[in-house]
């Protein structure tokens, strides 16, 4: 009589596995769907979350020689994984008001650009390469507006609200 009894728990085992598996994952995509967090379920909104109709982000130009690229996103300007380097500019260029502190960050980073480019692996974007035989002589951080609308992910265009955070130019005295 115990063997039937043990060979009835082993066969629940697996049904209850299913279950518990099944009730998670509804519990998750409810979770995730309402975005709500509550321990140990979470909404995995790291990718989910509901964007305004138009949304600020940065951008940067660039002096290659001695003429300006067109904007284009930061994520080239320092060899570390693409959010990183956003919230990295936005907290020395926008965030910090120590002009010095600016131009330092801004020199530095034209010459890692210059000096010792980087390819691209995983999160981390190439680094920005220069045509001009002088290379990156200037760097401008640009706040931007974009338009759910009418945006191209593609072309990274239209961009709208154009506005200058922070120039940096080398001395045009020593530059070639």
């Amino acid at each position: 009589m115990r063997t039937g009894h043990r060979h009835t728990v082993v066969h629940r085992v697996p049904l209850l596995a299913a279950t518990a598996l099944a009730g998670l994952t509804v519990a998750q995509f409810v979770h995730t769907v309402r975005d709500r967090n509550r321990w140990p379920i979470c909404s995995n909104n790291m990718f989910n979350q509901v964007l305004p109709d138009r949304v600020p982000q940065l951008r940067v130009r660039l002096r290659d020689g001695t003429r300006w690229t067109e904007p284009r996103q930061v994520y080239g300007l320092l060899p570390l994984e693409f959010f990183r380097v956003v919230d990295i500019c936005a907290a020395v260029l926008m965030e910090n008001e120590d002009e010095r502190v600016r131009d330092a960050f801004c020199r530095r980073v034209v010459e890692r650009l210059n000096t010792r480019p980087w390819k691209g692996f995983d999160e981390v974007a190439p680094s920005e390469r220069p045509a001009a035989p002088e290379g990156f002589t200037g760097l401008e951080l640009l706040l931007v507006t974009v338009d759910t609308a009418d945006y191209s992910r593609a072309t990274d265009s239209p961009l709208h609200d154009h506005r200058t955070l922070h120039r940096w130019e080398a001395d045009r005295c020593c530059a070639g």
